[in-house]
C-alpha cells in the first residue's frame, strides 16, 4: 500500500498543490492526507462505514488537518450523484473485483464534478477494464494486484 501510494504521489506531485480534493472510499484516508500534506487546499472523503469514519476523523485530528478535511458518511455513488462541488483531484479504490470504475468515472464526468484541468486517480484490481474511457487515460501502471490509473478531463 504505501510502495502504490508513493507511485502514485511521484506521478502527480506537480497536480497537488492547492489542488481540491476528494477521496473517495477513503478508508482511513491515506490518499487525501497524503495530499493534504503535500499542499493540497483541501479534500472532502467519502466513506461509506461509520466504523470506518471513526479511525479516519482520529486520522484527520492527529494530522491536524480538520480545518481543511470533511468527512461525508455515505457511499460514493450518493455522494457523486449529490455533487455540487468542483475537484481538481479524485480519488478513488473502491472493493476490488466489485467492477466499480466504470460507473465511478461515468458519474464523475456526468455529474461534472472534475474541474477543467482534473485529474482522476483510479485504483484498482489489475484484471479491471476502464478501456471504454481510454481517451482520458494518460498513465497506467501495475503494482502486483493493484492497477493504477489517471485520466485527465481535457485529454481527448
Amino acid at each position: 500500500m504505501d510502495k502504490v501510494r508513493e507511485a502514485i504521489f511521484a506521478m502527480i506531485r506537480s497536480e497537488v498543490m492547492n489542488a481540491k480534493v476528494l477521496d473517495l472510499f477513503a478508508g482511513s484516508g491515506s490518499l487525501g492526507l497524503e495530499a493534504l500534506s503535500e499542499g493540497a487546499e483541501r479534500c472532502d472523503f467519502v466513506e461509506n462505514s461509520y466504523k470506518v469514519v471513526k479511525i479516519l476523523q482520529k486520522n484527520i485530528s492527529k494530522l491536524i488537518f480538520n480545518e481543511f478535511a470533511h468527512i461525508h458518511n455515505c457511499s460514493a455513488f450518493s455522494y457523486l450523484n449529490n455533487c455540487t462541488k468542483t475537484y481538481d483531484i479524485i480519488f478513488f479504490d473502491p472493493p476490488y473485483k466489485r467492477e466499480f470504475a466504470c460507473k465511478i468515472i461515468k458519474a464523475i464526468y456526468m455529474n461534472n464534478i472534475l474541474s477543467d484541468d482534473g485529474i482522476i486517480v483510479a485504483e484498482t484490481g489489475k484484471s479491471e477494464d476502464i478501456s471504454k474511457f481510454e481517451k482520458f487515460i494518460i498513465k497506467e501502471k501495475i503494482y502486483g494486484d493493484t492497477k493504477v490509473t489517471i485520466l485527465k478531463k481535457g485529454a481527448a
